[in-house]
């Protein structure tokens, strides 16, 4: 009976320590899923410039190596240039299906898909990428229509190249005269109808095939930011370069919504923190540096530049007025508060001027 006794009271001592380990093991889960709330990313970046582009080795790489660091390692990135992963037209969707972490790309390229950013692309707003990405950024916080044509994926920045000048090697443009019946490279949609009104014929082509149509008379002229100037080497064939600020790319940063959910709070908040406002405005800056670099080549090859004054903009401006209205009644067609867009950009325009 004794012995009954003492084997019962070591059953019962072996089901409580049992029972005191499942419950230690239980807590020992919760430290595991505290642990997945920091656990490790290796983050996909893709874009279409060149692996030696300042948006890679600035902005990106700057936005990598804080999180790198900020995490001691546990978050990591690999950057695809030069449309290594898809073409520049498919990035967006990347970020969507997660073929990419992180894209970038220009709107510009799916066109009709993000049809409120193009206010960017209206002549006369933006006067530096900085500036244009300040606006874009602002729009984008202020305004639900913008917010929701992203709403697949979660972004990071958004920002524009610097606003497009005319450059010619044969023909000086001071006049929307000068450019009846030219030849002239455009950049969009919205920069064929800017080019028409002027009453230029606009020509679509990629910028790696303007240098060779410059210098062969396939185009009279070509609607590029001063970056060109360096960047794609027209310094060596521009002779005239007119000033005016006829419109800008919009580009866009985003990321797949998956991957960012993934993430734990603290590490969405520390990613959060090195984008937005500021990472914009990076953004554009770089265009801006790339853009000094190449007025001072131009300007050591010899080139005019024209530099459009408020009363030589005035005809400009006159010819294009139908652009803008034209734009605005497109977006309210399609139910977009077009008119209360571009006239919060236009203040936006002066809110942010430096």
């Amino acid at each position: 009976m004794r012995k009954s006794i003492v084997f019962f009271i070591c059953v019962l001592m072996v089901v409580f320590l049992t029972a005191c380990n499942s419950s230690g093991d239980g807590s020992g889960d919760s430290q595991s899923s505290g642990s997945e709330d920091g656990k490790s990313h290796n983050l996909i970046i893709s874009h279409f410039l060149p692996g030696q582009h300042p948006i890679q080795t600035q902005v990106f790489e700057g936005i990598g190596s804080e999180l790198e660091s900020q995490t001691d390692g546990r978050i990591t990135y690999e950057l695809y240039p030069a449309n290594a992963l898809g073409d520049a037209g498919s990035h967006y969707d990347m970020a969507v299906t997660g073929e990419a972490d992180i894209a970038l790309s220009v709107y510009g390229y799916t066109p009709g898909r993000f049809p409120s950013v193009s206010v960017l692309e209206l002549p006369f707003l933006a006067e530096s990428a900085e500036h244009g990405s300040k606006i874009i950024w602002k729009l984008y916080e202020e305004f639900p229509e913008i917010q929701d044509e992203h709403s697949d994926t979660e972004p990071l920045f958004l920002f524009t190249a610097e606003p497009a000048q005319l450059i010619s090697k044969d023909y000086k443009i001071e006049s929307p005269d000068d450019l009846e019946g030219l030849r002239v490279r455009s950049p969009s949609p919205l920069g064929n109808q800017i080019l028409e009104e002027l009453g230029a014929a606009p020509v679509s082509m990629p910028m790696g095939d303007v240098y060779e149509a410059l210098e062969r008379g396939t185009v009279d002229a070509a609607m590029v930011p001063l970056e060109t100037l360096y960047n794609y080497n027209f310094h060596e064939i521009a002779e005239y370069i007119t000033v005016g600020n006829f419109s800008a790319t919009p580009f866009f940063s985003v990321m797949n919504k998956d991957t960012f959910n993934s993430m734990s709070e603290e590490d969405q908040e520390l990613l959060k923190s090195l984008v937005g406002t500021e990472r914009s405005a990076e953004a554009g800056r770089v265009f801006d540096i790339d853009g000094q670099e190449g007025r001072k080549l131009a300007e050591e090859n010899g080139a005019e530049f024209i530099e459009l004054t408020d009363e030589q903009l005035k005809p400009w401006k006159d010819a294009l007025e139908s652009v803008t209205q034209s734009w605005i009644d497109e977006m309210e067609a399609e139910g977009i508060p077009g008119q209360e867009i571009y006239d919060r950009a236009m203040e936006i325009k002066e809110e942010v001027r430096e």
